[in-house]
């Protein structure tokens, strides 16, 4: 238990004693009050949670402060702390490392979580922070399995906690100028006519090779390295190794490793701890396309063709091609470029031939070829909405979807925490492109087989691939469901 007093802990005493007022003054508490700033930590402190999410806390000052961070790794823990000066400018010798994230969900001095973990603890850790009482930010994908990405939105709902993901295309995100959603906008403003197919491109999983590491290492010192609690909710009857987990500078012997290029992601190409690019960064254009229909799921998923990796430990897909069905007469393709062509991005074609653009990175273009009508301009160069004629993408769209207006992603969560209101990416949403992520890595691993989905009642139509594709084996005690039992006891 924390020794500080929480803004909710605070307000409510305050509240108990027959007096409320409007604002707490700041000398209450000083510099850092409580019931000035939400209390924010963060769990997990690799490559996203050093980079975009704790640059997002650092941009929101003025609304919450970081008070924790976790890593069950000490040596990015003690990172973090020289990462997070870095962004605030300044030291943050207040600042509270743990190695446990329970110790923090416990904490009442804490007001909400980023979750920044390896995607197979994303749902557990969600529910639980539910169960703790935190509201949550998750990065994507926020689930593994049905079971789990439903259970997000049971406890989310039940709890009545203010949820937000890392689908930041949806927001005013870096050069992305709200190109996807106007891009959106335009397509359900009647733009191109009637929607008619959807391409989605996601990149490959290739690693140039698998690194010059041990497939079997001698197991960290726990008190280094927990690899037990690395593992959480996966089997646990695997062998520790590097190549098997992130880059580290050092071996358990003391031995420094060689940095190899992309080396600090080597669960992202293992099954048993995520689903591939198909979620990895199909959740990012998934969440776009579905998002210009009304954020409607698939009726039917089906997988073309698909290579996987084939090494020591790595396993995910590679290049795939994969057809989703939609009850609105809507055909999309998913795929990687080196077998479709499609850019890494969301592309909607109308009944006439007519087609929006959208694509990650690219914020401009010269105005001589401000829309090209081939598929790869001639410049080499993008917006990140372009369109087949100018027309199409010019002017305030007529319709207009919820819309991020604070200019950067993580300042709406912060906004709803205060406020007790959703975010401008709703629970259920993120639920919809994350199924759909999940059923299309279920048709990969069973190439031909058509998965029938009810998008209404969420359910699959088949009863054999509903025992087969619903849930995933989480161990214990780190189950999802577990978790969202506690919360039902409740009430």
């Amino acid at each position: 238990m924390s020794g500080r007093t929480s803004r909710r802990g605070f307000i409510g005493g305050v509240i108990a004693a027959g007096a409320a007022p409007a604002i707490v003054p700041a000398s209450v508490f000083g510099e850092t009050a409580p019931s000035n700033k939400l209390q924010i930590a963060l769990i997990g402190c690799g490559r996203i949670g050093t980079s975009m999410d704790i640059g997002g806390l650092a941009a929101n000052q003025d609304l919450a402060m970081l008070t924790t961070v976790c890593d069950c790794d000490s040596v990015r823990l003690a990172n973090m702390k020289t990462v997070a000066e870095r962004h605030y400018g300044r030291k943050m010798d207040h600042l509270k490392l743990e190695m446990d994230y329970r110790k923090v969900l416990d904490d009442s001095g804490i007001d909400g979580v980023m979750i920044c973990t390896q995607d197979h603890w994303h749902a557990r850790m969600v529910v639980e922070a539910c169960l703790k009482g935190k509201d949550v930010y998750v990065q994507k994908p926020m689930a593994l399995s049905v079971e789990e990405s439903e259970a997000i939105v049971e406890a989310v709902r039940r709890t009545k906690r203010v949820f937000h993901i890392g689908t930041q295309q949806r927001s005013d995100h870096g050069g992305c100028n709200n190109g996807f959603r106007r891009g959106v906008e335009y397509v359900i403003s009647g733009r191109i006519g009637t929607l008619k197919r959807i391409e989605v491109g996601i990149i490959d999983n290739s690693p140039s090779r698998e690194w010059d590491v041990p497939a079997i290492e001698k197991t960290p010192d726990p008190r280094d390295f927990n690899f037990d609690l690395w593992l959480g909710p996966a089997r646990n009857d695997v062998h520790y190794s590097q190549l098997r987990t992130h880059w580290r500078p050092v071996d358990a012997n003391g031995k420094p490793y060689a940095r190899i290029p992309g080396q600090n992601v080597g669960w992202l190409q293992i099954q048993d701890y995520c689903t591939g690019n198909v979620s990895g960064w199909g959740s990012h254009h998934m969440d776009i396309a579905q998002w210009a229909m009304d954020n409607a799921g698939p009726v039917s998923v089906k997988c073309e063709k698909v290579t996987f990796l084939k090494g020591r430990l790595f396993n995910v897909h590679d290049d795939c091609l994969i057809t989703y069905k939609y009850a609105n007469g809507v055909e999309l393709q998913l795929g990687t470029p080196r077998l479709t062509g499609f850019r890494c991005g969301a592309k909607f074609f109308g009944e006439n031939g007519d087609w929006i653009s959208t694509c990650r990175w690219v914020d401009k273009v010269p105005e001589a070829k401000r829309v090209d009508t081939a598929y790869k301009p001639k410049a080499e160069i993008w917006r990140v909405c372009e369109a087949n004629r100018k027309g199409i993408i010019e002017g305030e769209p007529e319709k207009q979807v919820v819309r991020n207006m604070e200019k950067n992603h993580h300042r709406p969560w912060f906004l709803g925490m205060r406020s007790r209101k959703d975010t401008n990416i709703k629970v259920e949403e993120a639920n919809s492109s994350t199924i759909s992520c999940i059923l299309g890595f279920h048709a990969m691993n069973n190439v031909g087989y058509e998965i029938k989905w009810d998008p209404v009642k969420r359910k699959f139509v088949n009863p054999a691939d509903a025992a087969k594709f619903t849930s995933c084996n989480e161990r214990a005690p780190y189950s999802t469901i577990d978790a969202l039992n506690e919360i039902r006891k409740r009430g």
